[in-house]
């Protein structure tokens, strides 16, 4: 009796290489790869992640129940946050999603870099923090406050902290040589 032979596919499976070529070079995104664009979107993830925090500060002192305005705006903002994190992904080409196989060696080093300065400026931040906690008297910094509101400001510091390395690439990077300046009038 003859084995029956597996069906063979019409095509082979796309390479994940080929694949991740193709979703972060479109030319959708040449908008998002210039400097001054990725700068811009810097300034407005940090305002939003001030504005998630803030309207998660006032929604805790009322009590923390996530309803009326300010329970619709914290998910309005973070919503943008999601959104603007896969903006960033996009106009990094992907460096801090990309296995390390995937890259090429100037990735390698500008990942390397952004985590290197990423980390340092995260931890200049929280020494700054815990100096300024631990002379504050203690009945000034936690008095009037509850668990709720320090985790709004949790809430935005994780992300502050998930995106720092890729918001220096984005600083530091200059504009990518096949963005059409016609083409990405920003």
């Amino acid at each position: 009796m003859p084995k029956a032979s597996p069906s063979k596919p019409l095509w082979g499976p796309i390479p994940r290489a080929e694949l991740r070529a193709w979703q972060y070079n479109h030319p959708r995104w040449n908008w998002a790869r210039r400097r001054r664009a990725r700068r811009a979107l810097i300034a407005i993830y940090l305002l939003t992640l001030a504005a998630l925090a803030t309207v998660g500060w006032i929604d805790a002192l009322r009590g923390g129940q996530r309803e009326g305005l300010t329970g619709t705006l914290w998910l309005a903002f973070f919503v943008a946050v999601l959104v603007e994190q896969a903006v960033f992904d996009k106009a990094t080409r992907g460096l801090f999603r990309l296995r390390v196989g995937e890259l090429d060696e100037r990735q390698r080093a500008v990942r390397d870099l952004g985590y290197r300065y990423g980390f340092r400026i995260v931890a200049g931040a929280a020494t700054a923090f815990f100096a300024a906690a631990l002379y504050l008297p203690t009945d000034r910094l936690l008095a009037e406050t509850n668990r709720l509101e320090w985790i709004a400001i949790a809430v935005a510091f994780v992300y502050l902290l998930w995106m720092v390395p890729t918001m220096v690439v984005a600083w530091i990077e200059p504009d990518d040589p096949g963005v059409d300046e016609e083409a990405a009038p920003l």
